[in-house]
């Protein structure tokens, strides 16, 4: 059987006396220690987050501006292709029309030196002819 006796009240009260001291002295303070670092971990944690957040957001719109810097870049390759185009079948034209031009030229200073040529050959086959005419004959013509 349990014998109570003023030894086993004096550890209670020795205990109970330890345990008020110890929560005041040593858990008290210990769990206010783990409370604070909780939260500053508990703080900093959110605002790496809030930092990764920002560098997605940062990061969406600096790839949307290279999008567009793309699509516009795009747009003006194909404007400066499609004038250059133009431009080349502008010159294509002009030189074809030179060309044209030239050849026309040529041709009709070509007819006009082989009709200049074609009479100078005939005077001179008309010439020939009656000189070979009076040889033959022996007399003139």
């Amino acid at each position: 059987m349990i014998n109570i006796n003023e030894t086993l009240i004096i550890q209670l009260v020795n205990f109970l006396l330890l345990m008020f001291l110890l929560n005041r002295l040593l858990f008290k303070p210990m769990l206010r220690v783990l409370d604070e670092r909780r939260e500053r971990t508990e703080g900093r944690r959110q605002a790496a987050e809030q930092r990764d957040a920002q560098a997605e957001a940062v990061w969406a719109d600096y790839q949307e501006k290279i999008q567009q810097a793309r699509v516009e870049a795009d747009r003006i390759r194909s404007d400066l292709i499609r004038r250059a185009e133009a431009e080349r079948q502008k010159i294509v034209e002009a030189a074809a029309a030179e060309a044209e031009k030239n050849v026309a030229q040529l041709r009709a200073r070509i007819q006009a030196e082989a009709r200049d040529a074609l009479a100078v050959l005939e005077k001179d086959a008309r010439a020939l002819a009656g000189g070979i005419a009076e040889r033959i004959l022996g007399r003139s013509v």
